[in-house]
């Protein structure tokens, strides 16, 4: 987690603005805006802001037969932004939630409207992570259990999570380079 923070959450979060979290960095990218806004068939969010999303053309993805679009930061820190605090709040971690295939998912659970909020979010989800994943026990964290992509230990579940928190981090520090660069906002 420290390497993640310091090599990548660090040049992601630090300094972040609404500008740069709503850009798109090319037409068509996925983001974060308002539902009348919206031009996916089926996005994700119950309120007034949502974020894009096309679950046909996912699975179609999935499959070889599609490519997904970009995304813009806002985008990408819904995905994961909420992960590390939900992550934390797991039973095998301490947490009230219970672990395994119907508990809610960690991923895209918040739609955030700010840069402010959401790196706030990452931070304090990102710091109870590290606490809890200090204090737990071996017992809980060798435990197998069933989460949503079949038998698993909870250290398989967190190692996931992890990756997928560095390499969105990653996406983020590209597309903010991306932005600073000559010309980029105009695109």
């Amino acid at each position: 987690m420290l390497f993640i923070e310091l090599f990548t959450l660090n040049r992601a979060w630090d300094g972040l603005t609404d500008e740069e979290m709503f850009w798109e960095p090319h037409p068509g990218s996925w983001g974060v805006r308002r539902r009348s806004e919206c031009t996916t068939p089926t996005p994700r969010g119950d309120g007034e802001w949502v974020i894009d999303f096309d679950d046909d053309l996912v699975v179609a993805a999935v499959q070889g037969a599609a490519i997904e679009p970009m995304t813009t930061i806002g985008w990408l820190l819904c995905h994961v932004g909420s992960t590390p605090g939900m992550l934390a709040d797991r039973d095998f971690l301490g947490g009230s939630v219970a672990s395994g295939a119907d508990a809610p998912s960690i991923y895209g659970s918040v739609v955030f409207t700010s840069a402010e909020e959401a790196v706030a979010t990452m931070r304090s989800g990102w710091r109870a992570l590290d606490r809890a994943l200090q204090t737990s026990t071996d017992e809980r964290l060798e435990r197998a259990y069933t989460e949503y992509y079949g038998p698993t230990t909870p250290m398989q579940f967190i190692a996931s999570a992890l990756n997928e928190i560095s390499h969105h981090g990653t996406q983020i520090c590209m597309l903010r380079d991306l932005y600073r660069a000559p010309g980029a906002a105009a695109l």
